[in-house]
């Protein structure tokens, strides 16, 4: 049953549905059917007609519910930086008391013209969103919930449907569980540029909710951009598309035992931002879709679990160096993250030559044996850049490619990068006995160069180095299994073997290629 045709009274408007509540001007009417499913709300907020938008009131002069209050001061306040204000905390909220499907308008006011004079309040069928927001939970019972919000000019809709069974009270507790984390993913969503902490939902979430997903698409400077979010016990994903390009992020949660701690996570992933940045400037990206990358990046590493370094043992005074391959390897969960700039031909003379920016980086890793005995993990990474672009032959006069021979004084850039690292670690009987260190890069720049359309010179500068070596030495040296003060407290010792695991993590990483 659609809202308006519930409002308007149109024939049939309950045929098909379960019971149905009508809250128009607080005055509530039931509308029942004779099947028995599960009941449904439809709330619409708003009816006076009036030049400036108001709250909605009922009879006793005060607003029905928060997140009628929270719709009418959204809608009232369309210059605000988050349309969804508290929006999304107050709709999951109401999970605690009621898990039905429910669907709620906010009309915004309807300017008064001779025109419009009788035309009513506006309706949901006239709301043209430009931001909608759609998060889908999955329990692990079954139920599948879609909440979703729209904001346009003409007001704002917010509708519940729960599908493929019912929610029991635990499930709908979990729900409403996220109503903060789902409050703080709408409100960085509007921030500008956004704040990336999408995966609050993913880690809040609860045993009883097998997957979270949340899109969104709005209008930006008049274009289109959206957003994917998914997440479930064994991955998380991020995918964001604008005008200029697309942003991809795949983590992989199914190997906790390749964590390192939260401080040399905090490095390795400051360590690739500095690669991104390094090749955004040779293959002349986009730099506010590389901050996006860089920003998306980040906040997909920031909160995947860490690894505890293992406690001092003060009795034997032996420390324990089975967690050693933590710091040997990046420390970070698998992913998969890709920078695709949109494609250009910028050059109407030779439409063949497109600028374009394509990144890709990635880390696998390879797990067998059984921790602190026979643990064997092979981690590869990897990285290619392809980028094409025009330069001005004197940056002091800007490009501008036109079918004139005139303008057709430029250079035009082609790139081809790779990189691949390989680390092994391998214990045998708890004890470390191989970690192995492999990697190569190459690079090649091919550059044209054209004097009023014509090719008159023409480069290519391949390049390549290699990198082999064994990181045993660096376990050995930083003396994991002694214990520096036999005397210490137990929590200096800790302390120490901590600082220890660290400074193996930095010098690994100081032993990679950059």
């Amino acid at each position: 049953m659609t809202l308006i045709s519930a409002l308007a009274g149109a024939p049939g408007a309950a045929s098909s549905g379960s019971p149905l509540t009508v809250i128009r001007a607080a005055q509530p009417v039931t509308l029942a059917d004779a099947s028995a499913t599960p009941r449904s709300s439809v709330v619409m907020l708003g009816q006076g007609i009036s030049e400036s938008a108001g709250s909605v009131y009922d009879e006793t002069g005060t607003v029905p519910d928060a997140l009628a209050a929270a719709m009418a001061k959204g809608v009232a306040a369309r210059t605000r930086v988050s349309p969804f204000a508290d929006v999304g905390a107050a709709l999951l909220n109401r999970f605690r008391t009621d898990g039905a499907s429910h669907a709620q308008w906010a009309p915004a006011a309807r300017l008064t013209t001779p025109a419009t004079a009788e035309a009513g309040p506006l309706t949901e069928a006239e709301l043209q969103p430009d931001n909608t927001v759609s998060l889908r939970i999955t329990t692990a019972s079954g139920v599948k919930v879609q909440v979703s919000l729209q904001s346009g000019k003409e007001g704002m809709a917010v509708q519940v449907d729960v599908a493929e069974g019912e929610l029991n009270e635990d499930e709908r507790r979990a729900i409403a569980a996220l109503s903060g984390a789902f409050q703080d993913a709408l409100d960085g969503l509007a921030e500008v540029p956004p704040r990336w902490s999408l995966t609050r939902l993913a880690n809040g979430g609860s045993p009883l909710l097998s997957s979270i997903s949340l899109s969104q698409s709005r209008i930006v400077d008049g274009a289109t951009q959206t957003i994917d979010f998914q997440a479930d016990s064994k991955q998380k994903s991020l995918t964001v598309s604008n005008v200029t390009g697309v942003v991809k992020v795949d983590v992989d949660l199914t190997k906790p035992v390749t964590l390192g701690s939260a401080t040399q996570q905090q490095a390795a992933v400051a360590k690739y931002l500095q690669q991104f940045d390094r090749a955004q400037r040779r293959g002349s990206g986009d730099e506010a879709l590389m901050g996006t990358f860089k920003d998306v990046f980040s906040a997909m590493h920031a909160s995947n679990g860490a690894a505890q370094v293992p406690a001092a043992d003060t009795t034997t005074r032996r420390l324990p160096a089975a967690d050693a391959h933590r710091s040997l390897l990046s420390g970070l969960a698998d992913f998969s993250a890709s920078i695709d700039q949109v494609r250009e031909a910028s050059n109407p003379m030779r439409p063949k030559e497109i600028d374009g920016f394509s990144y890709q980086a990635s880390q696998t890793s390879q797990v067998s044996g059984k921790a602190r005995w026979d643990l064997a993990v092979s981690q590869e990474q990897s990285t290619t850049l392809t980028a094409n672009y025009h330069r001005s032959l004197s940056p002091d006069v800007q490009l501008a490619l036109t079918q004139d021979e005139e303008s057709q004084n430029y250079l035009y850039f082609q790139i081809h990068d790779s990189s691949k690292s390989k680390t092994d670690v391998a214990y045998e009987d708890g004890v470390l006995t191989q970690a192995t260190l492999n990697e190569s890069r190459t690079q090649t720049t091919q550059v044209s160069k054209y004097i009023k359309g014509k090719l008159i010179d023409q480069s290519v500068m391949p390049s390549s180095e290699s990198n082999s070596r064994n990181l045993l030495s660096l376990v050995r040296a930083a003396k994991l299994d002694e214990l520096d003060d036999p005397m210490a407290p137990r929590d200096q010792a800790d302390e120490i073997l901590r600082r220890k695991y660290l400074d193996l993590a930095r010098q690994a990483a100081d032993a990679r290629m950059g």
